[in-house]
C-alpha cells in the first residue's frame, strides 16, 4: 500500500517544526517552492515568522493559539460578537454570519460573504504557463480565424 504524504502537507509539517524551513529545504522534500501553502497556513490563523540569514530565509508557522471569549445571550436571544472575532472574522454592522453545528455540539462560525482576498491560494498553480510570444502567436492564430470566418 503506498502511503504518499502530499507535497502541502510535507511543507506544512517543515514549516511548523521548532527549526523551521528554508524554501530551499522545502524544493528539495517538496519538488517546488510552495508560497500559496504558506498563504494558506497564514489565512487558517498561522503566525509565519520570517528570519533571513544571508541569502536565505528561514520560515516559521506558529499554530494558532486557541483563544476563547464569552458573551452574554439576551432575554431577546441576542448576543454581542466579541471585538476581537468580529475583526478577526472581518464582519461589520449589517455583515452576514453563517453558523454550522456538528454532532459534538461544537458551533463553527463563519463570514456568509468571504473578501476575494481570502481565496488567494484555493486554487493550485496552472500546469502550464504560456510564453509571451506563445500568447502572441495564439492571439494572431485567433485574429486570423475570425476574419476567415467573417468571409465566409
Amino acid at each position: 500500500m503506498d502511503e504518499r504524504i502530499p507535497r502541502t502537507k510535507v511543507a506544512e509539517r517543515l514549516w511548523t517544526r521548532p527549526a523551521g524551513a528554508t524554501m530551499r529545504e522545502i524544493i528539495a522534500a517538496t519538488g517546488g517552492p510552495q508560497y500559496n501553502e504558506l498563504k494558506k497556513l497564514e489565512g487558517r490563523g498561522y503566525i509565519i515568522r520570517k528570519v533571513k540569514k544571508g541569502n536565505e530565509t528561514r520560515y516559521f508557522a506558529s499554530p494558532p493559539a486557541a483563544t476563547s471569549y464569552e458573551a452574554t445571550v439576551t432575554s431577546k436571544g441576542q448576543v454581542t460578537i466579541p471585538k476581537e472575532i468580529r475583526d478577526h472574522l472581518g464582519v461589520r454592522a449589517g455583515g452576514k454570519l453563517r453558523f454550522t453545528s456538528d454532532a459534538d455540539g461544537r458551533v463553527v462560525v463563519t463570514p456568509a460573504m468571504l473578501s476575494i482576498r481570502r481565496l488567494f491560494g484555493i486554487l493550485g498553480k496552472p500546469p502550464r504557463r504560456a510564453t509571451l510570444e506563445e500568447m502572441d502567436e495564439a492571439i494572431r492564430r485567433g485574429a486570423v480565424q475570425r476574419y476567415l470566418r467573417s468571409k465566409q
